[in-house]
């Protein structure tokens, strides 16, 4: 029998700490996963080692608190560029990078799948109506005509945007260099400015950059560059609809990212640009616990599998597939995706593979999106049902949760939906490692869905004879359930969250441990 852990009710707002989301809500009054109480109840049980593959943009392998945790392929000897274990990847010791080109270079260009698929399909697709299209192609022609609309969207918003985006963009700059040299600094910050007595012909510009600042924590190069980067991008939208994107991961791999019957490529370059998002992500999911330094992962005996298969934008489906197989095929029994993407015109391909997982008794959980917008109107990838609708029970998909005390009980930029989210799970300023060495306080659905991929390692690691649809169903069935409405993402309207998402709950490692234990009696 399975059972609620508790509920979830209003609060009076508390200061911000770290790892608030390992708190329980009626011990600390904080809406985070009970963590310390899910090992209480496991004090004597003991635990099997579990391999949690994670698909995303490298790792870095050296970071103090990962690296005793990671996997090591068993029957691969490191660094004698040999395929020891006959699997046709060269010195795949700790994973293996898709995206990477056979003299070691590494991809470093992401481009959207929207772009890519319009032009691909374009020649083929355009001026036909579904009547037209044979039915082996009415998928691919169905994510073509998404990625057109997609595109005219962006084009006719950056068109509205862009003149006065580049006049702004040239003010930005120039008043810069002449702070920048009133304040003999070329980095400054907010509170620079707050101690600079400026002149009153200054007084102008002054007070322009602290609008600019606006409370961000940034200084005025990363402000810049989040300034430059949004230009670029769109000014890349007004192009799109008329200039194909280039090919570079093609060019740089070697290998053709739409032809599926190729899948020996890339290289074991893990750390190569990048292994900031991987090894944030992989931390919370398993960094060495109890030994004083950086951050202590949820799963106690989890091995972090690195498989590089996404860049940061839209990842080929192709990657994706591959990535996963090669996680199943090494032995993995969690996979944790943090990326996600609107178009997938080689669905099918991603499908065999979590179907193939499946035979496998293989867990995946996937982050929900972080653009506040329904996932049951707007698909976001790799899903939950095949292209025909068949489920894959196996696959569990993730909103990002926060407290009082982080901006509120949904994270305001999370992607929800009633039939396609599952559960939500603290997503907002989550302690995680970082690439070389220490810790940050980051935010997204892509850490809400490792805190999930940690309790299901956990529940692998101390039940190992639940199944992957088990634990999938533990995981939902088992959170706190939230009695308050919450805010809907992208509105100021509140809901129930049980409108968000098909469960109602935001997980609950204590409470998942007490299910596992009812569900083996």
């Amino acid at each position: 029998m399975l059972f609620n852990y508790g509920t979830v009710s209003a609060q009076p707002v508390k200061p911000r700490i770290k790892n608030w989301h390992y708190l329980d809500f009626a011990k600390d009054g904080y809406h985070g996963i009970s963590l310390n109480q899910a090992y209480e109840l496991l004090k004597g049980r003991k635990s099997e080692p579990v391999i949690v593959a994670v698909i995303d943009s490298g790792i870095d392998t050296l970071q103090p608190d990962l690296k005793p945790v990671l996997w090591h392929n068993p029957r691969e000897i490191p660094n004698n560029k040999k395929d020891d274990d006959g699997d046709g990847l060269v010195d795949d010791y700790y994973g293996w990078n898709y995206l990477g080109a056979p003299n070691g270079e590494n991809l470093s260009v992401s481009i959207s799948d929207d772009w890519r698929t319009y032009h691909r399909f374009k020649k083929q697709f355009e001026g036909k109506d579904s009547a037209q299209i044979p039915k082996e192609q009415q998928w691919q022609y169905r994510e073509w005509k998404r990625a057109h609309q997609k595109l005219t969207h962006s084009y006719d918003n950056a068109s509205k945007i862009i003149d006065n985006l580049r006049t702004n963009w040239d003010i930005a700059n120039r008043s810069d260099t002449i702070l920048r040299e009133m304040l003999h600094k070329e980095v400054f910050t907010a509170k620079d400015l707050d101690t600079f007595h400026a002149t009153p012909a200054a007084q102008q510009l002054v007070s322009m950059w602290k609008e600019i600042f606006a409370g961000r924590q940034v200084n005025n190069i990363e402000l810049l560059k989040g300034f430059g980067d949004f230009k670029k991008e769109q000014e890349d939208n007004l192009i799109k609809l008329t200039t194909a994107p280039k090919p570079y991961r093609d060019e740089l791999l070697k290998d053709n990212g739409y032809d599926i019957t190729k899948v020996k490529y890339g290289n074991n370059n893990l750390t190569g640009f990048s292994g900031y998002h991987g090894t944030s992500v992989s931390s919370v999911i398993g960094a060495v616990r109890n030994n004083g330094i950086g951050i202590d992962g949820i799963a106690d005996n989890a091995r972090i599998m690195m498989i590089r298969g996404i860049l940061g934008k839209d990842e080929y489906d192709k990657d994706v597939a591959v990535s996963i197989r090669y996680a199943v095929d090494h032995g993995a029994k969690v996979i944790n995706m943090s990326f996600g993407k609107s178009v997938s015109p080689d669905k099918k391909w991603v499908d065999e593979a979590i179907q193939y997982a499946l035979s496998k008794d293989v867990v995946l959980v996937h982050a929900a999106g972080n653009d506040a917008t329904d996932n049951d109107t707007d698909d976001n990838y790799p899903s939950s049902h095949t292209i025909e609708g068949t489920p894959l029970p196996n696959i569990i998909q993730v909103g990002a949760s926060g407290d009082a005390s982080v901006g509120g009980i949904v994270a305001a930029f999370s992607n929800y939906g009633k039939k396609t989210v599952d559960v939500f799970a603290p997503g907002v300023d989550i302690n995680c490692a970082i690439a070389g060495n220490g810790t940050q306080l980051a935010s997204g659905t892509s850490l809400a869905s490792p805190v999930v991929a940690g309790i299901a390692a956990l529940l692998r690691s101390y039940f190992p004879s639940l199944k992957a649809a088990e634990i999938v169903d533990i995981i939902k069935r088992s959170g706190a359930a939230v009695t308050e409405p919450v805010v809907k993402p992208g509105t100021e309207g509140k809901v129930s969250l049980s409108e968000l998402c098909n469960s109602g709950k935001i997980v609950n490692a204590a409470g998942a441990v007490k299910a596992a234990m009812e569900y083996i009696r």
